[in-house]
C-alpha cells in the first residue's frame, strides 16, 4: 500500500516537530511511505537539517521531500496540490505538533476499505483541563463522536490525522475540481471539508474513526484571554466565510455583523478593515497569494 503523508511546519524545524518524530518511531510494516514536509515560514530550514532527516528517512525506508515557501500560503492550497501530482492509494494530512501512536498507519491498512480515517483527537486545555477526548463531533450535536463507523456529512473533526482514499479523492475532483476549498486559509479547512462530504452522504463512500493521536490545538477555550489577537483574527476570517458559504448570509448582514462587533470594540479599526476585505473578496487575505514550491530536497 503507498500512503503519501504530509506534514505542514509552520515557525519550526523538523527536530522539533513532535509529528514527525513519532512518524519515524511508528508501525511502517506493509506500506511504502512517502513523506512531504513542507515549511511555510517564517524562517527558512536548515540545509544540513533537511540532509540529516533525509538520511535517517533513507534508512528506514521512507521517501521524504521537502518544500519551502515563507509567505505562510494557504494550506488548502499546499493540500491540494500534493493530492495532484503524488502517486497514493491514501492521502494522509499532518500537522507537527501531533503525536501519532505506534499503530497510525497500520489502522489505515487493516480500514483500507473505508475512504475517510480520522482517529481520535486527544488535546489538553480544548475541553478541560486535562488531556481528553476533543474531536470527532456530530455535526448536527456538536456532541462527541461515539461510535466507528460514519456516512459522508455526519461527523467534523480536524485536519491532523485526517486520510482519503485515492477513490474519494478522485471522485471529489471529478465533481469541483479541488479537494479543499482553497478560499480558506487556515482554520475552517478541516470543517468546510466535512460539510461539504454531505453531498456523497448517498454514495457508497463511508469513514471510519479509529484509533488516537495526542494533538496541541491552537488555543485554549478553557481561557479565551489567553488566544492572541493574530489567532482570534483568523477565526474571525473563517467565520465571514462561513457565514457567507454554509449559513447562506448576504455581504450586508455580514457586514452589519462586523459593523455591530467593531462598534462594541471587539476589532481594531484594522482588523475590521480586513475582515471587510475577506467578505467583499469571499477568501482569506493569503488565499490571494499564489502558490510557488521550492523544492530543498
Amino acid at each position: 500500500m503507498k500512503i503519501t503523508a504530509i506534514i505542514i511546519l509552520y515557525n519550526a524545524n523538523i527536530e522539533n516537530s513532535k509529528t514527525f518524530q513519532s512518524l519515524l518511531s511508528s508501525d511502517k510494516n506493509g506500506i511504502t511511505l512517502n513523506v512531504i514536509i513542507w515549511n511555510n515560514g517564517p524562517k527558512a530550514l536548515n540545509h544540513q537539517e533537511c540532509i540529516q532527516y533525509k538520511s535517517i528517512c533513507d534508512s528506514k525506508n521512507i521517501h521524504l521531500s521537502i518544500y519551502e515557501n515563507l509567505y505562510n500560503i494557504a494550506l488548502s492550497k499546499i493540500y491540494n496540490i500534493f493530492i495532484k501530482q503524488e502517486n497514493f492509494d491514501f492521502f494522509t494530512i499532518l500537522d507537527q505538533d501531533s503525536i501519532l501512536n505506534n499503530d497510525f498507519f497500520q489502522n489505515i491498512i487493516m480500514n483500507d476499505n473505508f475512504d475517510v480515517i480520522v482517529p481520535e483527537i486527544y488535546s489538553t486545555g480544548w475541553i478541560s483541563e486535562q488531556n481528553s477526548l476533543c474531536f470527532p463531533i456530530y455535526h448536527e450535536t456538536r456532541k462527541l463522536f461515539d461510535k466507528k463507523v460514519f456516512t459522508m456529512g455526519e461527523i467534523e473533526s480536524i485536519s491532523s490525522g485526517l486520510t482519503l482514499s485515492n477513490q474519494l479523492i478522485k471522485y471529489i475532483i471529478k465533481k469541483k475540481q479541488t479537494v479543499f476549498d482553497e478560499r480558506y486559509a487556515l482554520y475552517a479547512i478541516d470543517t468546510s471539508f466535512f460539510l461539504d462530504l454531505k453531498a456523497l452522504k448517498q454514495t457508497q463512500f463511508k469513514g471510519i474513526c479509529v484509533g488516537k493521536i495526542n494533538h496541541s490545538l491552537d488555543f485554549n477555550l478553557q481561557d479565551r484571554k489567553k488566544i492572541s489577537a493574530t489567532r482570534r483574527l483568523e477565526m474571525e476570517y473563517s467565520k465571514v466565510l462561513n457565514k457567507i458559504f454554509y449559513d447562506k448570509k448576504s455581504r450586508l448582514n455580514v457586514f452589519l455583523y462586523l459593523l455591530r462587533k467593531f462598534t462594541r470594540r471587539e476589532y481594531s479599526f484594522s482588523e475590521f478593515l480586513e475582515l471587510v476585505k475577506c467578505l467583499f473578496r469571499k477568501k482569506h487575505p493569503r488565499s490571494c497569494i499564489p502558490l510557488t514550491m521550492n523544492q530543498l530536497l
